[in-house]
């Protein structure tokens, strides 16, 4: 009977947190803007699972061990950091409806997830997103990736506020921008404020 229950929790699981990344504004930006490439649907559709699995695989995880994956995996796989703690917000509903589902609380879940906005299920396969690629951006993730040490290291007080060669900006920067006032974004950008 206990790997019934089992089942069962991991099937609820897996609707709650496929309701919980559809509705993920972030993420569905970055896969619009092209920011994982032609793939990056499918790219959205991974992080989720794996997501999925790293809660359910881990018994006792905290919302900042959680928070530290999914900025990892949207830095690495869309090169996206996200300013509007969508994130920490997105890990503490995913371990709150885990602890929830864990003790059958199915209908207070229910609940809850009922209020979110209506909107189309987009991180399933048959459904495609059609995604603008940014211009101008020639360099390959390769490149970005061997320039971001030697760019937070080399960088000076004068340069910290200017984003790195690469066209993207580290969080020490992303922080330092915060603490001005707000400037239009370049082409090519999308900002996302706090609610």
């Amino acid at each position: 009977m206990a790997a019934t229950k089992q089942t069962e929790f991991q099937k609820n699981f897996r609707l709650i947190v496929e309701k919980i990344f559809n509705h993920w504004q972030d993420l569905r930006l970055a896969v619009e803007h092209g920011m994982g490439g032609r793939n990056g649907q499918q790219v959205a559709i991974e992080i989720m699972d794996y997501t999925y699995q790293y809660c359910i695989s881990n018994e006792n995880i905290t919302q900042g061990e959680l928070q530290e994956v999914v900025e990892e995996l949207m830095d690495q796989e869309f090169n996206t950091l996200c300013d509007d703690d969508s994130i920490p917000e997105i890990c503490r509903n995913l371990l709150r409806y885990k602890l929830l589902a864990q003790q059958n609380q199915y209908p207070q879940i229910e609940a809850e997830l009922s209020k979110l906005p209506a909107g189309k299920e987009w991180l399933r396969p048959d459904v495609k997103i059609t995604y603008t690629p940014i211009e101008g951006d020639s360099s390959s993730d390769e490149d970005m990736d061997d320039n971001d040490e030697e760019d937070d290291d080399e960088m000076g007080q004068d340069d910290e506020d200017a984003p790195s060669s690469s066209g993207r900006m580290t969080r020490s920067q992303t922080r330092k921008q915060q603490a001005q006032e707000f400037v239009e974004p370049e082409d090519g950008w999308t900002t996302v404020r706090r609610k």
